[in-house]
């Protein structure tokens, strides 16, 4: 009787892990697959013709792409573009999703309703959205000269400020649902204690909101550096050459020089940097954030 009431039980247990092997087993086959393909493809030859030499092996690819400067330049400015875009939204997806959190009813479901409606558009049309706002004849221009904020317009098209302008907006969705998450179960008589104990406002959510907030704050950030980093729409739509990032660069690889296992190295490369900084970052805040802060990451 015993024995077959484990056996019960132990199927029961099984089950839930049963639903998600499909998904692991697409995960393996789609993104590992690709990325051992591209790991291959990075080790083999260039060819005189076509785009790689098939079944040869070299690392010459990893050295040459170690020795250009301007390549490692590149990577530079992705990881800075990455951080700087991750801080933004951070900041801005905090605020969104805090408002949203004590937004009732209506008010709500419309703050909801457009951070789901700009997830399902395509990242194209976001970015090119942004181009006649940034235009020198666009809206953003018109109000600061309006405003007397500027004398001439700005040039917004073809700088730093445009490409992280592009890709605050695209990304704000990734921070902002993780964190409205977190905080829709908090207990918001936490918040009303510390203003009763003589914090103040800005020091309440200081002191009692961001910690809370910090799981959904740093599974969107991750997710927003990750993507941010290796760009593409925006460095080409909203940016310039000298805003090109190493996405920009593995197209160039790929497209006109026809050099894949270039492509493919600095591909790596660009995957290897951003899951190092990343996981340095959720490193720092396990241990010197508030307790839970890095559950379901690490």
């Amino acid at each position: 009787m015993r024995t077959a009431l484990g056996r019960v039980r132990a199927r029961a247990v099984d089950r839930p892990v049963l639903l998600v092997v499909p998904v692991v087993a697409f995960e393996l086959v789609v993104f590992a697959g690709a990325l051992v393909y591209l790991l291959r493809l990075s080790l083999t030859r260039s060819a005189v013709s076509g785009a790689y030499a098939a079944g040869t092996w070299t690392l010459a690819n990893y050295g040459a792409l170690l020795a250009d400067g301007y390549l490692q330049g590149r990577l530079l400015y992705s990881l800075g573009l990455g951080g700087v875009v991750t801080a933004v939204t951070l900041v801005l997806g905090f605020v969104y999703a805090y408002a949203a959190a004590r937004a009732g009813g209506v008010r709500r479901t419309v703050l909801l309703g457009a951070v789901l409606v700009e997830l399902l558009l395509s990242i194209v049309i976001k970015v090119y959205a942004w181009v006649p706002l940034l235009a020198p004849e666009g809206t953003v221009n018109a109000v600061f000269v309006g405003l007397g904020v500027v004398d001439a317009p700005l040039r917004l098209l073809g700088s730093d400020v445009g490409v992280v302008v592009g890709l605050v907006y695209s990304m704000l969705p990734y921070v902002v649902l993780p964190t409205y998450a977190t905080l829709a179960t908090m207990d918001t008589t936490t918040v009303a204690a510390a203003r009763d104990l003589g914090a103040s406002r800005l020091q309440s959510v200081r002191a009692v909101v961001v910690p809370q907030a910090t799981p959904g704050l740093l599974a969107g950030g991750v997710t927003a550096f990750a993507w941010s980093t290796v760009a593409f729409a925006a460095p080409t739509i909203l940016g310039s050459p000298s805003q090109a990032t190493v996405a920009n660069e593995a197209a160039r690889f790929v497209d006109i020089t026809y050099d894949w296992p270039r492509a493919a190295a600095l591909s790596v490369e660009a995957v290897v940097a951003v899951v190092l900084v990343a996981g340095c970052a959720v490193a720092l805040v396990r241990r010197y954030g508030p307790r839970g802060a890095t559950e379901g990451l690490l």
